[in-house]
């Protein structure tokens, strides 16, 4: 389950061997793709959806590029001007909008909202309103076509009730901007698991880190087409334990500052 690797620096970490699932053979309900993401959900909870081949797929991934060129520029402005975007008609629990930390910077849209079309964007993103909104419905249907396959696939009671089409939820596309630092010995722990149902986790630079079944943590490597995704706690739970959502965290192999961006979008329960 981990193999070790050298990065171009010389320096040698563990990563995760990881299932890779193709989005079309799930779409297709292919025998083979299903058993992989039934097992891979029941034991590490982490799995690499490959978005190549499904029609949808390579609509996404023809877009990504715009996604994380927008999430940087949103990121570049004076924090006076991302100030403006936190969210005061929402929950603590919540988080649209934007939110900022000792460790990274989020901005979060929310799904039910972007479709409704009644989403206020910051201006620094306006111009690519339908990308995300098109970016955002792509994942949100992959999420739901794992969700199915997998509520077809475990004997416990139906976990798609909380998905509905006619119910709201906290579901939502949330733009990251979490930098290497300097020193790889100064990263602030921030170890946790997700909360909602399922999350599918873009990223091109090393950095998210799991924990596998038996107590191991190992890097999760970026792969080009596809992204990581990975089971959460409110899944977990509407499965009976059949299902692990994983605790893994954001920190860095190597010294030395980066930007780095992770694109995230939250399948999260609805709610009546």
């Amino acid at each position: 389950m981990i193999t070790e690797t050298k990065l171009p620096d010389g320096t040698k970490i563990q990563v995760l061997n990881l299932e890779k699932i193709s989005l079309k053979g799930l779409e297709a309900r292919d025998a083979t793709e299903i058993q992989k993401l039934v097992s891979a959900a029941k034991f590490s909870g982490l799995f690499y959806l490959d978005f190549h081949g499904s029609e949808t797929g390579n609509l996404l991934l023809e877009e990504i590029g715009e996604v994380y060129c927008t999430c940087e520029k949103y990121f570049d402005q004076p924090f006076e001007s991302k100030f403006k975007d936190v969210r005061t008609d929402q929950e603590v629990s919540q988080d649209k909008g934007y939110k900022f930390c000792a460790t990274d910077e989020t901005f979060e849209m929310s799904y039910d909202e972007l479709v409704k079309g009644d989403l206020y964007l910051p201006l620094v993103l306006q111009p690519s309103k339908y990308t995300m909104k098109f970016f955002s419905e792509i994942c949100h249907n992959a999420t739901l076509t794992m969700l199915q396959v997998l509520n077809a696939n475990i004997t416990t009671k139906s976990f798609q009730e909380c998905h509905a089409r006619s119910k709201s939820s906290d579901s939502g596309l949330k733009l990251v901007y979490e930098p290497c630092i300097q020193k790889k010995s100064k990263v602030i722990e921030n170890k946790h698991k997700d909360g909602g149902t399922l999350t599918i986790l873009f990223y091109d630079e090393w950095g998210l880190h799991a924990q596998l079944p038996d107590g191991d943590w190992a890097f999760a490597a970026p792969v080009p087409g596809c992204a990581l995704v990975n089971v959460a706690d409110a899944l977990e739970k509407a499965s009976e334990g059949k299902l692990r959502s994983p605790v893994h965290r954001v920190t860095q192999p190597v010294d030395g500052f980066v930007k780095r961006y992770f694109l995230s979008y939250f399948l999260r329960p609805g709610s009546s």
